[in-house]
């Protein structure tokens, strides 16, 4: 049965009164009965004038007819609108007439109202005449095919056009059952309830719509630099993707041209459907987000199923298609609302009032979620969405949560540095004694340092020098000579002149090659290792890998002269090898590698008569250098590393 809208018929009304005491009283009652009983004749004739509906009916063009083909003289069968092809011709995709046959019986007659008529809507794309007289078309009835899906039409019938008795008019939809393609209610009547029925329609599915968009534009860069500004603030990130994802899924009902930049309503399918997915799985972790919640597992399973979910959207052909679409569609819609509960039962425990007041919102969603969701699967028949006129009501209330939510942060901010600046001003006074005792320990610990450097230097050179000496002395067959002891000595007055020149502020200069800088060591220690019957290797290049500092190369030496001296007291080793390499292209390696006995460098280290090892360590440490001792029955190797000087 066609949508039609009747005025509504007016009865006569008699006041019934006891008795009238003027003239005035009589005179009062009888405009009024005047009144009524003109509205009631006037309202019947109209109702008589209105345009009477006969029939409704619909045939489905043969297989491979063009839009311009003629109406099928055949197969016609009535329908009753709105008329769904997915409930009657499931999996079709074509051309479907619709004819709609009705009666004008006030024809030539001049209190003849004008007659307009209105379209709910005609999905996907169609044509629309009056007997033979075409009214309006779409731009494009092949793929890809003109979107009229959501756009109401308003046509005013011309007297001329119009027949005596019976008018038909022919409606032609292109489209396929898998997209929801159908014709809407029709209104058929005096002009002024045809635009009522127009202006109702066009407020709900164009006007309110592109005020969501709007909006959700407006909040969503509003939010976005607010998320820009403040990284920590990951709910206003989340709030603006999702509202540049509803963006884009919305404009399914706001944009009624060709499905640009696609060739095929197919592709303009799978791309609002992508957009649906990433819109609600924006809308969960902006929920979790703000609701203080963090769930791991739970968001990377989310995306991973958008994820396989828009793949095989944008894969699938038909009709897997469709099924698959309305499967996202169910899915997704589910988990939308169960997103708006869950957050809602968060609030409730928290009890937060930014929480309480985005499940007030959250609970707006979800009642028209539900109810659209509903509509959309024929499950209710209702003509009005409640989210085109919820959607903007909520969006601005979760703005307000939201901004005020961040005005609360900047007042904790704001707080925060008042509350630090009054500390400041207390911790001056405080502050500056710190400081002076801060002076005086640093003093003290420059002298502890350089005590403990003066230390190290005289153990490690002085002290080697001594100890190579004195194994000397002991491993000489015969009485040594006076030239002897006197190189002896000198050797340790340049030692002890070096760790002065050193603390004094001085610096030797770098040797020019590895060879020279190793050469006075080689020959301090060869005649001892010769002595005591160890045979050594000593490996160089012919150039330093890179540049190293005098103060790195001190540090070398000092460890090199520590090493060696550690070999003759500890090692009793038959072969030491020294070798200096480079170290990649970052530095170099200085490698101490001995037959001995070994020994177990934790335990020495750690204990009192280890401070040759800590002194070695302490030493790498100041140049910036690594120190690795690696101790066993089979030897010992000592590896040095130092970076060059960038």
């Amino acid at each position: 049965m066609p949508h039609q809208e009747h005025l509504p018929q007016a009865h006569r009304f008699f006041a019934h009164a006891r008795r009238f005491r003027s003239t005035f009283a009589w005179l009062a009652g009888l405009s009024l009965w005047w009144l009524f009983a003109h509205a009631a004749s006037a309202a019947g004739a109209t109702e008589a004038c209105a345009p009477r509906i006969d029939s409704v009916r619909a045939v489905r063009a043969a297989a491979g007819a063009g839009p311009e083909a003629p109406p099928p003289i055949d197969g016609w069968q009535p329908v009753t609108l709105p008329h769904h092809w997915n409930a009657h011709w499931s999996g079709f995709e074509g051309t479907v007439w619709y004819r709609i046959d009705w009666q004008r019986p006030c024809a030539g007659r001049d209190d003849a109202p004008q007659l307009g008529v209105a379209f709910d809507y005609l999905s996907m794309a169609g044509a629309i005449s009056l007997n033979d007289n075409l009214l309006w078309r779409d731009a494009s009835l092949v793929e890809p095919l003109s979107r009229s899906w959501n756009t109401p039409r308003l046509f005013f019938l011309p007297a001329a056009a119009l027949n005596a008795g019976t008018n038909t008019l022919w409606v032609q939809v292109v489209g396929g059952s898998m997209y929801g393609s159908g014709l809407g209610r029709v209104v058929l009547g005096p002009a002024d309830e045809a635009v009522a029925y127009y202006d109702e329609r066009r407020l709900f599915a164009r006007v309110l719509p592109a005020i969501n968009l709007v909006i959700s534009i407006t909040l969503g860069c509003f939010f976005l630099v607010l998320w820009l500004m403040r990284r920590q603030e990951t709910a206003y990130g989340w709030y603006a993707l999702s509202a540049i994802a509803w963006i884009v899924f919305a404009s399914n009902t706001v944009v009624s041209t060709l499905p640009w930049p696609f060739d095929s309503t197919d592709a303009w399918s799978r791309w609002i459907t992508a957009w649906m997915v990433l819109y609600v799985s924006c809308f969960c972790m902006f929920m979790w987000h703000f609701g203080d919640q963090r769930f791991p597992r739970l968001s990377r399973a989310l995306w991973a199923v958008a994820a396989l979910v828009v793949t095989a959207i944008a894969l699938l052909p038909q009709p897997a298609l469709s099924v698959a679409t309305l499967a996202a569609f169910i899915a997704y819609a589910l988990l939308f609302m169960a997103a708006c509960v869950q957050f809602i039962l968060r609030a409730l425990d928290t009890k937060k009032t930014e929480h309480l007041l985005l499940a007030l919102c959250a609970f707006g969603f979800l009642v028209a979620a539900v109810h659209d969701a509903l509509m959309i699967l024929r499950v209710i028949d209702d003509r009005f969405g409640y989210t085109v006129v919820t959607a903007p009501l909520i969006m601005i209330g979760m703005s307000l949560i939201l901004a005020g939510g961040f005005t609360r942060s900047l007042r904790r901010v704001e707080s925060f540095n008042d509350d630090l600046a009054r500390e400041v001003r207390g911790a001056r006074t405080e502050l500056a004694d710190t400081l002076s005792r801060e002076h005086r320990l640093e003093l003290d610990n420059v002298r502890l340092n350089e005590r403990l450097s003066v230390a190290h230097d005289l153990h490690d050179g002085l002290g080697s020098s001594l100890v190579r000496s004195i194994a000397l002395v002991e491993q000489s067959g015969e009485a040594l000579q006076r030239p002897q002891y006197l190189s002896m000595f000198k050797s340790l007055r340049d030692d002890l002149r070096q760790i002065i020149d050193t603390h004094s502020g001085g610096a030797a200069p770098v040797a020019a090659t590895p060879t020279q800088w190793l050469a006075p060591m080689r020959h301090r220690f060869g005649r001892l290792f010769e002595e005591m019957g160890m045979r050594s290797h000593w490996q160089t290049p012919a150039a330093w890998p890179c540049a190293l500092s005098a103060r790195q190369v001190l540090g070398l030496t000092r460890l090199l002269e520590e090493a060696l001296a550690n070999v003759v007291k500890h090692s009793r080793a038959r072969t030491l090898r020294v070798q200096l390499l480079a170290d990649g292209e970052a530095g170099v390696l200085l490698s101490v590698e001995d037959d001995g006995v070994g020994f177990d460098a934790v335990a020495v280290a750690s204990s009192i008569g280890g401070i040759g090892l800590r002194s070695m360590q302490a030493r790498m440490t100041r140049i910036g250098g690594t120190l690795q001792i690696d101790a066993g029955a089979q030897g010992t190797r000592l590896e040095a590393r130092v970076p060059a000087v960038l």
